[in-house]
């Protein structure tokens, strides 16, 4: 496993407290009401049973550790943007990409692992990724420190599985008994339009937004990108004009919620 790690906020065992939980973010993203305070909603998902069979303490730990820091921070727009898709049961894969993409912006732990551990490991050719790989890549982070407090080898343990656990909800490992199989994952081209508009929409040129930090979460080069972005032109998302790396975009909508409403139609 690569031991590459980037320079941004340290490491948190923020996802051995939650994983992916994508059954429990679908179901808090529908009953979501948009401006709703943290507290009302998290008090409306005991009262409701939104999360079923699961005590108080953990629906309220669910609802304002996990959802609301993937997807009300900064502010509500990531919370706005799934629940919109919800409504036009957009409930498959385009919907844990996305959540992996606010996870991920949101835990720079699990980016890390993703960008600088998972996408070298395929492109090794490696099989597996194992819970001693994971605590491997911790002890190093520890080195440069990303970890300033050192974890005990109890919890370095805990949150390796927790990371393989997301890491198989999200689709990129496969559990195959006790053992975790590297998959080739792909994003889906609806998650492609999605960041692509987002970014644009963030005030970033055409040239800065295809050399974003994000794609590389989705295993996508900066030419993979433009690549990505022409063939999804001919699909009337956009029209772009690109000569090697170089890309110009002219773009179909004016606002996020316009793309959302074409991705959920």
């Amino acid at each position: 496993m690569s031991q590459v790690l980037s320079e941004s906020a340290p490491y948190t065992i923020a996802i051995s407290k939650g994983s992916a939980l994508l059954n429990e973010m679908k179901a808090l993203l529908r009953a979501w009401t948009p401006g709703e305070p943290l507290k009302e909603f998290s008090e409306r998902v005991v009262q409701k049973d939104v999360l079923g069979k699961t005590t108080a303490q953990r629906a309220n730990d669910v609802v304002r550790r996990v959802f609301a820091n993937r997807f009300l921070v900064p502010d509500q727009a990531p919370a706005k943007y799934l629940h919109r898709l919800l409504q036009g049961n957009k409930s498959g894969q385009v919907f844990s990409d996305l959540c992996l993409l606010y996870s991920a912006r949101n835990d720079a732990l699990l980016r890390d692992v993703i960008v600088s551990g998972y996408w070298p490991a395929v492109a090794e050719g490696h099989l597996f990724l194992t819970p001693k790989e994971v605590v491997q890549f911790f002890r190093k982070a520890e080195e440069q420190g990303r970890i300033p407090r050192p974890w005990s080898e109890p919890v370095k343990i805990k949150v390796a599985r927790g990371l393989l656990r997301a890491l198989a909800e999200y689709g990129l490992i496969r559990e195959v008994g006790r053992q975790r199989e590297l998959i080739m994952y792909h994003p889906t081209d609806e998650a492609i339009v999605f960041l692509a508009y987002e970014l644009h929409f963030s005030g970033l040129s055409d040239a800065a937004l295809v050399a974003c930090g994000d794609w590389n979460l989705f295993g996508l080069k900066e030419r993979e990108v433009v690549t990505a972005m022409d063939r999804l032109a001919g699909e009337g998302w956009w029209l772009t004009q690109a000569a090697g790396s170089v890309v110009r975009v002219s773009w179909r909508y004016n606002q996020m919620e316009e793309v959302v409403d074409a991705l959920a139609g």
